[in-house]
C-alpha cells in the first residue's frame, strides 16, 4: 500500500505543468496520478484539467474504489485491459509518475509496445535504459524541478 500513496509536490507541479504547456486534448494517466495523491477533483491547488479534456486512468490498484473517481476519469482501465492488442484509442499525452516499480517486469515490453503506437507524447520519472531497447524515441528531453528528474518523451 506505501507504493500507492504520493506525496512529492515536484510530480504533482511537473504532471498539471506538461498538460497545461502541451495543451494535450487526451491524456493516459497510467498509475492513476490523481488517485495516488488522494485527489477528488482535477484541480489541485492552482491548477486544473478543464473537464472538456479527456482524461483516462490505468489503475494499478483497482481494490481501492472511490466513487469520486469515477467523476474525475472518462474511463479507467487496468493494465490488462488498456495495453491490449485489441485497444485501439490514441492519446496525446500519456504521464507515468512514480510507476516503474508498480509495473510487472514481464509485461513492461506489452506496456512499452502499446504506449508506442498509441501516444504521441509520455512524460515519466522512470529510468529509461531498458525502455529504450525495447521502444525507438523521437525526441527525449530531460526536465528537472528542484532536483527531481523527468524525461518528456516524442513516440
Amino acid at each position: 500500500m506505501d507504493k500507492m500513496i504520493l506525496t512529492y509536490e515536484t510530480d504533482i507541479y511537473a504532471f498539471f505543468e506538461v498538460i497545461d504547456r502541451t495543451e494535450a486534448d487526451s491524456i493516459l494517466d497510467v498509475g492513476m496520478f490523481l488517485k495516488r495523491i488522494g485527489s477528488v477533483s482535477r484541480q489541485v491547488k492552482d491548477k486544473e484539467i478543464p473537464a472538456d479534456k479527456k482524461m483516462v486512468g490505468v489503475d494499478f490498484f483497482p481494490e481501492i474504489v472511490c466513487p469520486v473517481w469515477n467523476t474525475i476519469y472518462d474511463a479507467i482501465y487496468k493494465p490488462e485491459e488498456i495495453f491490449s492488442s485489441e485497444n485501439h484509442q490514441k492519446y496525446e499525452l500519456a504521464v507515468m509518475i512514480q510507476v516503474e516499480e508498480l509495473a510487472h517486469k514481464e509485461e513492461m515490453p506489452l506496456m512499452w509496445n502499446w504506449l508506442s503506437s498509441h501516444v504521441s507524447y509520455l512524460l515519466t520519472d522512470w529510468n529509461l535504459e531498458e525502455v529504450k531497447e525495447m521502444v525507438a524515441f523521437k525526441t527525449e528531453q530531460e526536465i528537472t524541478v528542484d532536483g527531481r528528474s523527468y524525461r518528456f518523451i516524442t513516440l
